[in-house]
């Protein structure tokens, strides 16, 4: 639960349990951030969640709570994460309870090596990329690109049932309490305002129990709302959260590996040139022929290095890509609560619309059944029986 601390910058501090490590620490935002600029480094070709936005000043409720949302989807699939539940430096977040978390997991795992630099498969991570590995990507991103656009729209049609769920309840409990009032009206009614009629009497009584009805009515909308927030459009929130995860990963790829990967072979091309004109040239300079192959031999290292690594990197994409549709599952439980959710919602308020009836029958004094077209609507001589003096119709 969020809770704001601080004398005169307040700050929002975050209970976060482990089930795993059997630990409750206290996190801030900030703690949040720097975690995850560590976990980009330890491990920069899995799926590592984004946070949501930090709002200095003037964060309200709504926003701290749906930032608290944001953050609890962050740690779920960082902690659930097949390559990174375990690892030390998750381990560390969900368990140090130390003070300046923020820069005392900076501190410790300043120079953590990345995942490639310690995995047994690094070596040998050429033998696991398939050969058509690039057009499999390819059509990856566009099928996950598909999904996102899709599961945005169903988490956006979801929100506004949770809207429609809130207002009804809203509406319906408003409803039920103008009804109550009218049943404690105090005011005096005398015969000289009801004549003969005795409707208020009787529709004083009938107002108090329907305004429990009423109400119940918006419990059960306002249980409709609650379950479908936390059983759909969140769920629809991590599935989403993944796939933008995923996004994140590819362009990573492009913009990082591949353009290392192209700017090493580049640099060593113009070794080799400049070795060449040096071979030819009659007086060269001495050592120049030397120092250029030292160039090149530690460059075509490098160069194969990022081979490995690139293999490495399309190997994790591949992972990861089987991670997300591991996780399809996901959409079996929304569509499952969905239903669950929307019939049981329904077959409660028709039952309270059905208990709601019989009362309303009951209303009118005489009998149980109101008359269809009453004989008389007004007192005689009233303006409403008077020659020419209705309003028009």
């Amino acid at each position: 639960m969020p809770e704001k601390k601080g004398i005169i910058l307040k700050h929002v501090e975050y209970e976060v349990t482990s089930r795993n490590y059997k630990t409750t620490v206290l996190r801030r935002y900030n703690d949040f951030f720097a975690f995850q600029e560590m976990l980009m480094l330890r491990f920069p070709y899995r799926l590592v969640p984004r946070l949501p936005p930090k709002k200095m000043m003037g964060a309200n409720r709504e926003f701290i709570e749906q930032r608290r949302k944001s953050l609890r989807r962050f740690c779920n699939l960082v902690a659930r994460h097949p390559k990174m539940y375990d690892d030390k430096l998750v381990k560390f977040f969900l368990t140090f309870s130390g003070s300046d978390m923020t820069n005392k997991i900076k501190e410790v795992f300043r120079g953590i090596p990345d995942e490639f630099m310690t995995s047994n498969l690094a070596s040998k991570a050429k033998e696991l990329v398939p050969m058509d590995t690039q057009q499999q990507i390819q059509n990856s991103k566009e099928h996950m690109r598909m999904l996102y656009n899709g599961v945005t729209k169903m988490k956006d049609i979801s929100e506004k049932l949770v809207m429609r769920a809130t207002g009804y309840a809203c509406d319906m409990l408003q409803f039920g309490q103008e009804l109550s009032s009218f049943s404690n009206d105090a005011t005096s009614v005398s015969a000289w305002a009801t004549g003969r009629s005795e409707t208020w009497h009787h529709l004083k009584k009938g107002f108090k129990h329907l305004s429990v009805e009423y109400a119940a009515l918006g419990d059960k909308a306002a249980q409709e709302a609650g379950d479908t927030d936390s059983e759909v459009v969140e769920k629809l929130c991590l599935f989403q959260d993944l796939l933008l995860a995923y996004k994140d990963l590819n362009d990573r790829h492009e913009k990082g590996v591949l353009n290392d990967h192209q700017r090493a072979i580049a640099k060593m091309g113009s070794y080799k040139k400049k070795r060449m004109s040096a071979t030819v040239n009659t007086a060269p300079e001495a050592g120049t022929v030397e120092q250029l192959e030292q160039k090149i031999l530690e460059q075509e290292s490098q160069i194969a290095n990022m081979e490995n690594r690139n293999y490495f990197s399309l190997h994790c994409l591949q992972m990861e890509t089987q991670l997300i549709h591991a996780n399809l599952e996901i959409l079996y439980d929304v569509l499952g609560e969905m239903a669950v959710i929307q019939a049981k919602s329904h077959s409660e308020i028709g039952k309270v619309w059905s208990e709601i009836k019989p009362i309303v029958d009951n209303l009118h004094g005489r009998d149980n059944s109101r008359p269809n077209s009453p004989t008389r609507t007004s007192p005689i001589g009233s303006p409403m029986t008077s020659s020419g003096g209705g309003l028009p119709m």
